[in-house]
């Protein structure tokens, strides 16, 4: 009777063993870390919801390794897709900004803003830290802003035109309208010079190839997008029409440090344009240029594009 128990004490021993070695000789799981710029948009693996972004980064445990196919998701963004390997024991960080449609996205951050060498308005060079935005890609359209005001008779035709002879006031209501804002100077100068402090949306030698600037007056802007992409991919952020910005316009703006996304002055009698016009020399289309809006309410050559907040305003 004795011999039997023995037997099975050691099978159980032996399982026991097997179970304790098996447990503690596997890799761990792999581990998948997804942080999204904005928060709160969907994972999907493999046709599977895991879960939605928080601010720290949605973790996901596998307990396989293999190929595995991402699709990020929130409304109004464009879907993120990509395939991913995974190991075990391996740990893969993803950090991914959804796109906007027609929109760029810019990280914001600190930039040195101004140009020693410009103008008495754009004097100190100074850092300015920003949070990150979008902005439009283009200039807004003629399409665009007939949609807005079915009456609106453009200067130029063409829906494809930058929608121009528009005043501050309707180009402010026209982004609000589309839950957007006006760009702030500063985040049209950051878009404009690029990582690298461009002098121009499209580097630092001055080029009226890259940008409509140079021309005659009567020459007019051209379509949208009719020359090459610059910093950020943006379009037509040098020359062709001038562009609002949200700002008070005054000469001596930067004599006052306004501290982390500044605005500009609390009240004033004009408004900032950026970028220069079809007609601007090189030094007018820098993107440094400030030079308000000239005394006018609205002009043939002035015209804006929008900027939006990480998160879309309620």
């Amino acid at each position: 009777m004795g011999r039997p128990s023995v037997l099975v004490s050691l099978a159980a021993f032996l399982l026991i063993a097997a179970a304790f070695l098996y447990y503690y000789t596997l890799p761990p799981p792999g581990r998948l870390v997804v942080r999204t710029i904005p928060s709160g948009v969907e994972v999907w693996i493999d046709g599977t919801l895991r879960g939605a972004t928080p601010d720290t980064g949605l973790v996901v445990i596998f307990s396989k390794k293999g190929s595995y196919q991402l699709v990020l998701r929130r409304n109004g963004y464009i879907p993120d897709t990509s395939g991913i390997d995974l190991a075990m024991d391996e740990v893969v960080e993803l950090d991914v900004v959804l796109k906007l449609p027609g929109m760029s996205f810019v990280r914001g951050g600190i930039f040195q803003m101004g140009a020693e060498e410009g103008d008495y308005s754009e004097r100190p060079v100074h850092s300015v830290e920003l949070n990150p935005f979008y902005l439009d890609l283009r200039e807004v359209s003629v399409r665009d802003f007939r949609q807005f005001k079915p009456g609106y008779a453009p200067s130029y035709k063409g829906d494809d035109m930058p929608a121009t002879n528009i005043s501050w006031d309707e180009a402010h209501a026209f982004c609000e309208r589309s839950g957007k804002r006006l760009p702030t100077e500063a985040e049209w100068e950051r878009a404009c010079k690029g990582v690298a402090g461009d002098t121009y949306s499209y580097g630092n030698a001055y080029d009226a190839g890259m940008g409509r600037t140079g021309l005659r007056l009567d020459a007019g802007p051209s379509a949208g997008g009719s020359y090459g992409s610059g910093n950020g991919g943006l379009l037509d952020m040098t020359g062709n029409v001038w562009e609002w910005c949200s700002d008070w316009y005054r000469r001596d703006t930067y004599q006052v440090d306004a501290g982390p996304n500044p605005g500009g002055p609390r009240k004033g009698v004009q408004r900032v344009l950026r970028g220069g016009a079809w007609y601007s020399n090189a030094s007018y289309a820098r993107c440094t240029h400030r030079p308000g809006n000239i005394g006018k309410e609205r002009d043939l050559s002035f015209g804006f594009r929008c900027a939006r907040d990480l998160e879309q305003r309620r």
